[in-house]
């Protein structure tokens, strides 16, 4: 395999994550004040937020039917938000700091910059930065290499702009989901095989895949062990997301479902609705 150039076709690969959370209310002025995120729309169990006071980022649910969902179940490791620079996730680090709201983490993984936090669900959110892609480092493979090192937080926080934060960039979008999955190989077969896309990272306990070659759009790991069982429907946690696809990729994918009878759902002429073999909610759009 050769070396992988990261060459974006799309604006963006993931798009308009759904969780279920069991407090609406709180859950709100979490992702509003801590996030900085906005709300787009508002009914009775739900509301959606954005970064851009225009495109749907999250939509929350919420409902009597709602129970905890147990960490050693297939679903959401984290969700992760994209800024667009180093400078803004200085900003947004400086804010979650004077917040005092406690962070799980901030790390340098090479490829990226991150910190790391969860909601009031217990739902992973990770906060990050791409480095520049011409100095992605990568193994003989092609495939990426990344790894968690401490974050020079000092460093960052100097880049971040001297004004005050009132809210996420509105340039800020998700970068890409990270997943508990209960068998790699099965992920593999479903998500590279099937899907198309293709992988940039792989171990053991770990497979990273991307499109574009981005150092990943979707990571999947069985760091809390294999055969997880999946939670309940409406546990707290992922309901679905949304992977972006060219009308090629789209109309090859659905020949793929077909051909191995895999389930899904044909929403809409441009819309299919499946889960992964671990029970997790995708949402495939054609762009």
């Amino acid at each position: 395999m050769g070396k992988i150039k990261y060459v974006p076709k799309l604006s963006e690969r993931i798009s308009h994550l759904e969780l279920y959370v069991k407090d609406l209310e709180k859950s709100r002025n979490y992702y509003e004040k801590v996030i900085g995120l906005t709300v787009l729309t508002e009914h009775e169990n739900s509301l959606v937020l954005s970064a851009d006071h225009t495109s749907p980022l999250i939509k929350l649910h919420a409902n009597d039917r709602v129970v905890d969902r147990l960490s050693r179940t297939t679903g959401l490791f984290h969700l992760a938000i994209l800024l667009p620079s180093r400078a803004e996730l200085g900003h947004t680090l400086k804010h979650l700091l004077a917040s005092g709201y406690p962070l799980q983490g901030a790390s340098d993984h090479q490829f990226s910059e991150a910190v790391y936090l969860s909601d009031p669900d217990g739902n992973g959110i990770e906060l990050y930065a791409d480095t520049d892609p011409e100095v992605w480092k990568q193994e003989e493979n092609g495939w990426y290499v990344g790894g968690t090192y401490p974050m020079n937080v000092e460093e960052i926080l100097n880049e971040a702009p001297p004004k005050d934060w009132n809210a996420l960039s509105p340039n800020a979008k998700l970068g890409h989901m990270h997943l508990q999955v209960a068998d790699l190989q099965e992920a593999e077969t479903f998500y590279v095989d099937t899907l198309g896309l293709d992988i940039v990272a792989k171990d053991d306990r770990m497979l990273f895949v991307s499109k574009d070659g981005y150092h990943h759009h979707i990571g999947l790991n069985t760091w809390a062990g294999t055969n997880l069982p999946r939670p309940p429907k409406e546990a707290t946690g992922l309901r679905t997301f949304t992977i972006i696809l060219t009308n090629e990729e789209f109309t090859s994918v659905k020949e793929h479902l077909n051909l191995r009878s895999y389930p899904y759902n044909q929403r809409t002429s441009d819309e299919i609705e499946l889960e992964d073999p671990s029970g997790n909610g995708i949402l495939l759009k054609e762009y």
